[in-house]
């Protein structure tokens, strides 16, 4: 993994905030950002760095950490090689934990990737089906046996 750090320049703070790719992957899934969607991730984001934190019971991830994060993978398209890589190493991080608690991070994981989905239509009015882009349902439906660990990545 330190091959992937070096060659594109991420940062130790990254490695913290591995879980959260599918969310970036959400958010870029039409090929653009938009301001509820980050807004959604940053809130994941935040509870996420504050659960590190209080479980190793010193701040070893700050708001410094959180920011760059943010500016490299949320504000900024990441390159696609990257976050195709990153999606794998993230992945599989969630499916070593527990059980118990896989299924719950795994669970929350999925749910703030439909709240980013569901967050901003392109157009309006929109039908039935297109409040969920194209992009992002198909996105849905490859995250969803991965964190389940239905199949390999």
């Amino acid at each position: 993994m330190s091959r992937l750090f070096t060659a594109y320049g991420l940062k130790d703070g990254d490695l913290y905030f591995l879980d959260l790719i599918p969310l970036v992957e959400m958010v870029w899934a039409e090929g653009h950002n938009q301001e509820a969607e980050l807004r959604i991730l940053e809130a994941f984001a935040r509870r996420h760095m504050e659960e590190l934190n209080g479980l190793l019971g010193y701040q070893a991830v700050t708001e410094r950490d959180l920011e760059n994060f943010m500016d490299r993978f949320a504000r900024r398209r990441p390159p696609q090689a990257l976050l195709a890589k990153l999606r794998t190493i993230a992945c599989h991080r969630v499916r070593r934990r527990s059980s118990g608690e896989m299924a719950d991070k795994a669970g929350r994981i999925l749910e703030y990737c439909i709240d980013i989905a569901a967050a901003c239509v392109t157009r309006y009015p929109y039908s039935l089906r297109e409040r969920i882009m194209e992009g992002e349902r198909r996105l849905l439906g490859e995250l969803l046996p991965l964190l389940q660990g239905q199949s390999g990545s």
